[in-house]
């Protein structure tokens, strides 16, 4: 925005308690708001937004690379070597790692990363400070891989090492619920809604 030398000029709108919300007040509320947004807009017509905290984002693609076989044409050594040191920073001190870099340890971010640390080249016992060893020993610690969500079920399934038997599909069904249903899958933020369509599929 300071490229852009954005400037709100749009005086903002207060609706006082008990005051009726005018068509000009909510009209002035929504030119601002349009004004603002676009100001944010990249020149290609996105909205850029950092979105780093999630500790999910990153083993799926890292899985996706070395199904098809593209993992050493994608990843130079030192795009692994940063992609590790991101994962061992935040590796909480239990051996596990929370679904944001924040969080608590969950079967479902452990079991990912440590399955990416593994693909990217780490040994069972490897990594730094022995990351692969703890995260393991936090898998085992917890019931094992097979207290893993659905979602990672099916990642485990799709990398051979957990049989399909043990995923839950959500039936296509699901999507012929009138949309007003408030668990109706389009109701759901994007990243889960994209999960419920593959998941759909099993």
């Amino acid at each position: 925005m300071r490229e852009r030398n954005f400037n709100q000029t749009i005086p903002p709108v207060k609706v006082e308690d008990g005051e009726e919300i005018t068509y000009q007040k909510a009209t002035t509320a929504v030119k601002k708001t349009v004004h603002y947004l676009s100001a944010l807009q990249a020149s290609d017509g996105h909205w850029p937004a950092e979105n780093a905290g999630p500790l999910f984002f990153l083993p799926p693609l890292v899985m996706c690379l070395y199904i098809t076989g593209h993992l050493n044409t994608i990843f130079t050594s030192e795009h692994r070597k940063e992609i590790l040191r991101y994962m061992f920073y935040h590796q909480n001190e239990d051996g596990g790692w929370g679904l944001h870099i924040e969080g608590q340890s969950t079967m479902f971010c452990t079991t990912l990363n440590y399955i990416c640390m593994r693909i990217l080249g780490e040994e069972p016992d490897g990594g730094q400070h022995n990351a692969c060893a703890k995260a393991r020993q936090w898998i085992l610690d917890h019931g094992g891989v097979t207290y893993i969500p659905s979602w990672g079920k099916f990642w485990l399934s799709i990398l051979g090492v957990s049989d399909w038997a043990g995923t839950n599909p959500i039936p296509p069904e699901f999507w012929t619920l009138p949309l007003f249903f408030p668990t109706h899958p389009a109701r759901d933020n994007q990243q889960r809604w994209l999960v419920n369509v593959v998941d759909g599929h099993n």
